[in-house]
């Protein structure tokens, strides 16, 4: 990057930190938390109507992100600037001029954060930056911006269908009943009207145990969720209760959504709008994760029972909280489920239900750090583990080695996580483990990352190639102790990143090469089962990763139309050049807060 790019960039943040101060100063002043709860109100009404579409247009898309970006700064900002609101969570109804105001000031913020997104997009080399017209900020995209991870998305949302689906099915006769139609007798039942506008709803076991099971298996899908074992502990508590009270949290947000809808089915009179976000006790929250937490926790068979002095602790790194807000910087923070407004109330936020998980890991993180690092550092024998499940669940007759070190003249050159012998088949499979953290929010920390892992890859297959070349086959025979009777007529390697492994894609592979993630590999075997049958091979996984992965055609993200975002004292463009190298025509679409 040019030096003057990187001024101009500096020279944008600071204008946006200007922006901002404006929007604080107004903050400082609503010292009951008025537009911190019609905040989160807008933004679970804004996400309920969202959802309801089939296939949500370009514009709602980009609303859906500039509101949550909003929020989640409006959230950090009153955090920070009140510690907490001197008065329980209010709970009032949807108006069209206090709300008008607070939508006014969410957009502001969602432009100001979208503006520090894109120039996080410029300081990694994604876009150019340069002053137009009047002092405008234009960020210029190139023609054609390669998708690298549609591929690996495009496996992990199949999968996350693939689980939902059999949770269909196994809910089809659950207790006994149709569970469909068991749930709705019960929302029905349990449904009322709470002070003329609003909903209130009896406890009920079977929807509390149907919606954990619901809440549980989502989880298990969401990325991170399987970052730690279940009994690695952070504070002395551990990982699978707080992916449990997790869990539980999201299974509010679900059992309270249902309720909604019942509720306006049953009182039309009642509006949507008025019921999706509440308010609730802090003290009775936290009673009720340790109650919920050793009700459900006896099923698992490492769970030890839950103290009140640990579910409040749990408590502390589930929820968002003035002592942790910081956990809401950056320019896309993950804003959970449960939000604390005073010293004795909370509101539960329904949007939060899709990034509690990476809110969790987060908190951990921020918490326990040196137990984070060092829990960090065992994840690699879990994942050799799990490989080696999957493999020799599928294929017959494999040996596993795990950590061969590979050495030439007395010294230590590399070591390969895995080697796989195909008995059968007289194949060996050389695997590099990359277990990384998943995809961040920030562009600039996923670029390092996969800057790192890219690199890191590189360096490894250069030196297992150079090291294949000079060895003879004795020492790869006692290397890789490879039985006497056993010829070995091909040795492929595969790099496999639990998350992500797309930037070997600009890496230049030789013919015995693949990469993949978790997922991808995960999903082949089960694809060579049902496609291939006994008559499936070890080398067949490398066939099909090439075919489909490592050599397939190139993605890109949709074309980007002129869009100029207009603020107080700041405007900044998005624009992308066309095929023939010159801007995209046609005048720019303006975004007014």
């Amino acid at each position: 990057m040019a030096p003057e790019e990187r001024e101009i960039i500096r020279e944008f943040q600071a204008e946006l930190v200007r922006e901002e101060e404006s929007v604080s100063r107004n903050l400082a002043s609503d010292q009951l938390g008025m537009a911190f709860r019609a905040a989160i109100n807008e933004l679970d009404w804004y996400v309920w109507n969202y959802a309801q579409q089939d296939e949500p247009t370009k514009e709602q898309e980009e609303q859906y992100l500039i509101i949550s970006l909003g929020v989640s700064r409006l959230v950090r900002l009153s955090m920070q600037l009140h510690s907490g609101f001197p008065v329980p969570a209010l709970t009032f109804r949807r108006q069209n001029g206090p709300y008008r105001e607070v939508l006014t000031v969410i957009s502001h913020l969602g432009f100001i954060q979208h503006g520090r997104r894109i120039a996080e997009t410029a300081l990694v080399g994604i876009c150019q930056v340069r002053r137009g017209d009047e002092g405008r900020y234009e960020f210029v995209f190139p023609t054609g911006i390669l998708d690298h991870g549609a591929v690996e998305e495009d496996v992990r949302s199949h999968l996350v269908r693939d689980n939902a689906r059999t949770l269909r099915e196994g809910l089809q006769q659950w207790q006994g009943r149709n569970a469909g139609n068991a749930v709705d007798e019960l929302h029905h039942e349990n449904v009322f009207i709470y002070r003329e506008h609003f909903m209130g709803y009896e406890a009920d076991p079977m929807l509390d145990e149907y919606y954990f099971s619901v809440a549980w298996s989502r989880l298990v899908t969401a990325r991170g969720f399987d970052s730690f074992n279940e009994r690695r502990e952070f504070g002395g508590i551990t990982f699978l209760k707080y992916t449990l009270a997790a869990a539980f949290v999201n299974s509010l947000c679900l059992k309270h959504e249902a309720f909604c809808r019942a509720m306006v089915r049953k009182h039309p009179e009642i509006r949507m709008e008025d019921i999706l976000t509440i308010s609730a006790d802090r003290a009775e929250l936290i009673e009720s994760i340790r109650d919920a937490l050793n009700a459900i926790g006896r099923h698992f068979l490492h769970y030890t029972t839950t103290t009140e002095e640990q579910a409040t602790q749990i408590y502390e790194i589930i929820a968002a909280t003035p002592r942790n807000a910081e956990l809401l910087d950056g320019a896309a923070p993950a804003l959970p489920c449960i939000i604390e407004f005073s010293q004795d109330g909370i509101i539960q936020c329904l949007f939060g239900r899709h990034r509690q998980m990476e809110f969790l890991l987060g908190s951990l993180r921020r918490a326990f750090r040196k137990e984070f690092d060092s829990n960090q550092r065992l994840r690699e024998g879990s994942f050799q583990s799990s490989v080696e499940r999957l493999l020799t669940g599928s294929f017959p007759d494999l040996e596993m080695r795990r950590n061969v070190r590979l050495r030439r003249d007395g010294k230590d050159l590399t070591d390969i996580d895995l080697a796989v012998i195909d008995r059968q088949q007289g194949y060996l499979l050389l695997i590099q483990l990359k277990f990384q953290d998943s995809a961040a929010s920030d562009f600039r920390v996923d670029a390092s990352r996969m800057k790192y892992f890219r690199d890191e890859s590189v360096r490894w297959l250069e030196v297992v190639s150079g090291w294949l070349e000079a060895t003879n086959e004795q020492n790869l025979r006692a290397t890789f102790r490879i039985p006497r009777s056993l010829q070995i007529k091909r040795i492929r390697k595969l790099v496999l990143g639990r998350h992500h492994a797309w930037s070997l894609r600009s890496a230049r592979l030789d013919d015995d090469t693949s990469f993949a993630t978790w997922d991808q590999l995960f999903n082949t075997v089960i694809l060579m089962e049902k496609q291939q049958g006994d008559f499936r091979t070890l080398g067949g996984i490398h066939t099909m990763l090439r075919t489909y992965i490592v050599d397939s055609p190139d993605r890109f993200h949709r074309d980007q139309a002129p869009v100029e975002y207009v603020l107080d004292s700041l405007k900044f463009a998005v624009m992308q050049t066309a095929a023939d190298r010159s801007l995209a025509s046609g005048a720019a679409e303006v975004r007014r807060q």
